[in-house]
């Protein structure tokens, strides 16, 4: 009889095989799983991102041409591209678009430079808001809903914020309808 307690080399060496090929498929899924995760939120931070920026686009849009004394001068949108736009307000509220404590003009502008929308501020400074913007595009409205080109009716503004995750793996958009308040009341 022979003994057959313990285990030969031969059975030890294909056991360590079998190990080591489970311990490469377990590598394997587990990096590819960390992937699916690192995409993941990338996609949600890019969209928080996104509807940030919109929401403070939106917000202070919805200023523009604000003017609490009615009829300041100067106060309006001056620039409506389609993916850019700039306005003044009377934001202090003091009868002019000029801020008193500082001498610059209370002027707002948003547009894509690269990939990150961008928001300039008085007195010439500019600011990214946010990046991985594919695009911006905005439509100008009048009272009716009649798409316009004259800032001077333009009551709504719809914005559209493409966006994607670094690498482009993942695409979004963001809109939103703003109602400008000072124009709605001006007449």
């Amino acid at each position: 009889m022979t003994d057959t307690r313990g285990m030969t080399l031969i059975e030890m060496m294909i056991a360590m095989v079998i190990v080591g090929i489970m311990g490469i498929a377990l590598v394997g899924f587990l990096r590819a799983q960390h992937q699916t995760v690192l995409r993941q939120n990338n996609g949600v931070l890019a969209t928080q991102n996104a509807r940030a920026a919109v929401d403070m686009l939106a917000r202070e849009l919805r200023n523009a041409g604000y003017s609490p004394r009615g009829g300041v001068s100067g106060a309006r949108i001056n620039t409506m591209q389609i993916d850019s736009v700039a306005w003044t307000a009377d934001m202090s509220a003091d009868g002019d678009t000029l801020d008193s404590s500082t001498g610059w003009d209370e002027r707002l502008a948003y547009y894509v430079l690269g990939t990150n929308l961008m928001r300039a501020t008085p007195g010439g400074g500019a600011a990214a808001v946010t990046d991985n913007v594919d695009s911006l595009r905005l439509s100008y409205f009048d009272g009716d809903g009649v798409a316009t080109a004259d800032p001077a009716v333009v009551e709504q503004v719809h914005i559209r914020l493409f966006y994607s995750t670094p690498r482009g793996v993942q695409r979004g958009v963001i809109e939103s309808q703003v109602a400008l308040r000072n124009n709605i009341y001006a007449n």
